[in-house]
């Protein structure tokens, strides 16, 4: 890999700008773009309404969820998907309950609650949660609840949902048909096989399409949710990587919006995509500075101020999209070798980037495109925790993780064991 230079996308190849921002938030940063996110998701909404006009996008929020994220949906009138009781209580810090779906395979009594009483979307996942529904019913005096299912795909077994073919699904609408005032108005299937390109979420659509047709009109079935696990826009040097066809986010839509046009059940069923990954996944950059370079046996690293834990918490095997801004005004004197880029933790596997030729030096930074999901989200507090995040205009959006921050949630010892200091999730 060879790494390039400057990089133009405005004040982010300014090296005063960058220096500016690592001097005030003292180490690595994350770089955070909310018009590619607003361009993303107006994109994609607005190509599958050309097909279907009642369709809606449903953001999941475990891609990312950064306030600004949630303060971006509320402009677009958008919606949030969640699976779980902390994603839940996030995304109504910002949206309202009737624009969030809760998903997921652990919610307690109390999410059941929650969800139905502020009006959310709520897919069933499991006889447990049906038999909690059962318990809370009588304090409801009509309940609408969506049911996520599993096909029997060849390659692909979940763990998630009712099985259709194998029995479990007409199970549980006999269990659901015993409680009064309910009713299922929703089906959901999330199963990703991303190497089918648009040939995976059309199949999603065609098997939930030919089912809702078979329970209608014994279930007055509304929404048809397809899931996610579509790819976004990236650089060639990513997508080139990949060992089947990347489709572009105009492809999914058209290939979507046609298949629901010709398959829906009835004109009046809405259409919801939850996507993730490539709503957010361009829209943030990670920018690390060097700190030196050594030669080791023969070769050369650079030791650059963040870890493998920021830049690829996943431990994805693809190589990351990198990109420098020089230190220096002129790259007379600046030598091009072969490096391997490695992380500031004390881990011999922190190893960001191997074979990386170029002039690198101490003071230079590098940047890591295309880190906006799965990264902020799962870093963890370990010898170095998670970086601040800043806009592009350098205003400061999240503050690097502290010990404080990181410790504020242990108890002093004047309040161990003390009740009211108790977890308030909990699982029936």
């Amino acid at each position: 890999m060879t790494i390039a230079g400057d990089w133009g996308f405005g004040m982010c190849s300014d090296y005063t700008f960058l220096s500016s921002i690592f001097r005030r938030v003292g180490g690595a940063f994350y770089l955070f773009d909310g018009r590619k996110f607003h361009d993303n998701y107006v994109d994609l909404r607005d190509r599958l309404r050309r097909h279907w006009p009642d369709t809606e996008l449903a953001y999941a929020m475990k891609a990312n969820y950064m306030p600004p994220i949630g303060r971006l949906l509320v402009e677009l009138g958008g919606w949030a998907e969640v699976v779980s009781a902390f994603e839940y209580r996030v995304a109504r810090a910002s949206l309202p309950g009737e624009r969030i779906i809760f998903n997921g395979p652990i919610k307690s009594e109390r999410d059941l609650r929650d969800a139905l009483g502020a009006g959310s979307q709520l897919n069933l996942d499991s006889f447990r949660e049906i038999q909690l529904l059962k318990r809370i019913a009588p304090e409801f005096g009509r309940i609408e609840v969506g049911l996520r299912v599993c096909f029997d795909f060849p390659d692909l077994v979940s763990r998630f949902g009712f099985e259709v073919e194998g029995g479990e699904l007409e199970e549980a609408l006999a269990a659901l048909d015993s409680i009064p005032g309910l009713e299922v108005t929703g089906l959901h299937c999330h199963a990703t096989r991303r190497s089918l390109g648009v040939a995976d979420p059309v199949e999603r659509v065609e098997r939930l399409c030919r089912l809702a047709g078979r329970l209608l009109p014994r279930y007055p079935i509304r929404t048809i949710n397809i899931g996610g696990g579509l790819l976004g826009d990236m650089p060639d040097s990513l997508r080139d990587q990949f060992a089947h066809a990347v489709p572009s986010l105009a492809e999914y839509a058209d290939a979507i919006g046609r298949a629901f046009s010709r398959c829906s059940p009835t004109t009046s069923m809405r259409l919801m995509v939850e996507p993730g990954t490539s709503m957010v996944a361009n829209c943030m950059s990670l920018v690390a500075p060097v700190v030196e370079t050594r030669r080791r046996r023969g070769a050369w690293q650079a030791l650059l101020d963040t870890s493998i834990n920021s830049l690829n918490p996943t431990r994805s095997s693809t190589r990351p999209s990198l990109k420098v801004v020089s230190s220096s005004p002129s790259e007379a004197g600046r030598r091009a070798r072969e490096y391997r880029l490695v992380g500031n933790t004390c881990m011999e596997n922190d190893i960001l980037c191997e074979g990386v030729t170029g002039p690198l030096e101490a003071g230079d930074f590098v940047i890591f495109e295309n880190r906006g999901a799965y990264s902020l989200n799962y870093t963890p507090p370990f010898i170095v925790p998670c970086p601040a995040v800043v806009d592009d205009q350098g205003r400061l959006l999240k503050r690097a993780d502290s010990p404080e921050t990181i410790l504020a949630s242990y108890l002093s010892p004047a309040h161990v064991g003390s009740e009211e200091d108790h977890h308030e999730y909990h699982v029936d």
